[in-house]
């Protein structure tokens, strides 16, 4: 069935539907299709503006960059380059708006695009080997997919993303991941568009291969092909989620990074923990080891403490080890 973008009950009524079938059909844990932090807001009553729980309409891109309004993007990255960057995205979110007839706060756009500027840098601040670059990224917990925005559009080409992949199961996030990514003009692979066929890896590996965008909601990890993938994104995301997906995650990710593939990781390591999960150590578990760590004062430098865990290769340190 074609998606309608604008038919938000059409829409969050599909997603429940397949999630229904596909729970029928693979038997996944029921927390692969669960946030906590949409939880704990609803049962609050809090932010009841975002509306978490289903999606309204291309109106919720607008949403979610309202969400920042209150945030202190303040950093303390080079200006020349930081500030270059920022222009580039807020320029392309400002057309989206405008593509979309939906009203454009300026001063909340170029806030968006300082903090999509923060992690694209952060993700590339330092020479890595050719074969680390970054050129599939898979980001899990994607909000509005603004990653997207620059990942694909950075002036620098040798910096920028070939095939982006979304992961999310919430519906108001799902759906406005699919808006955003629309608006930039990418070519999408769309697992609801997809889901009444019987998928395999090597059908994701062909959508990869022939598009900018693969959008899957997270109980479809196991779509996902061996190695491919050179970085994992999770920014804000992983002290959000269930104590049991967390710890099913992890495997995940190494299972779909390539060889010396990466975890990027931003939030608060010393201010919010709902979750209480030991996210480092499960990470050194399942092969990855702390990469990058830049000491700075949260919430005052940076808005969140970025890092790099990078995945161990044990045959590349013992072919290095013999012909030393």
């Amino acid at each position: 069935m074609k998606l309608d973008l604008h038919d938000a009950e059409g829409l969050n009524a599909r997603l429940e539907q397949v999630l229904v079938q596909d729970k029928e059909r693979f038997d996944f844990p029921e927390y692969f299709a669960r946030w906590l932090f949409g939880e704990r807001l609803d049962a609050r009553g809090a932010r009841k503006e975002m509306g978490f729980n289903a999606y309204e309409g291309p109106a919720h891109i607008g949403k979610f960059f309202g969400w920042h309004t209150n945030a202190n993007f303040a950093d303390y990255l080079p200006e020349d380059q930081a500030g270059a960057l920022a222009a580039t995205s807020a320029e392309i979110d400002t057309k989206l708006f405008e593509a979309y007839g939906l009203p454009t706060n300026l001063p909340l756009i170029a806030k968006l695009g300082r903090y999509n500027a923060q992690d694209h840098m952060l993700m590339r601040s330092y020479p890595v080997p050719e074969r680390n670059r970054v050129r599939t990224l898979l980001d899990f917990g994607a909000g509005h997919a603004r990653l997207a925005n620059l990942g694909f559009n950075d002036p620098d080409e040798t910096r920028r993303i070939t095939t982006y992949i979304a992961m999310e199961a919430i519906p108001s996030t799902y759906f406005t991941q699919l808006a955003y990514l629309k608006g930039l003009g990418l070519r999408i692979w769309e697992y609801l568009d997809h889901c009444d066929q019987d998928l395999t890896q090597a059908d994701l590996q062909a959508a990869i291969e022939s598009h900018d965008v693969i959008h899957i909601p997270t109980w479809r990890h196991d779509l996902l092909p061996d190695g491919c993938v050179d970085m994992v994104s999770c920014v804000q995301v992983l002290k959000e989620l269930p104590g049991p997906l967390v710890n099913a995650l992890m495997p995940i990710f190494s299972r779909v990074t390539q060889k010396t593939g990466a975890i990027y990781i931003r939030d608060h390591q010393q201010f919010h923990n709902p979750n209480h999960m030991p996210i480092p150590q499960l990470l050194q578990a399942n092969g990855f080891t702390l990469e990058f760590a830049p000491q700075i004062v949260d919430r005052v430098e940076l808005h969140g403490d970025p890092r790099i865990w990078r995945k161990v290769d044990p045959a590349h340190f013992v072919s290095e080890q013999h012909n030393g």
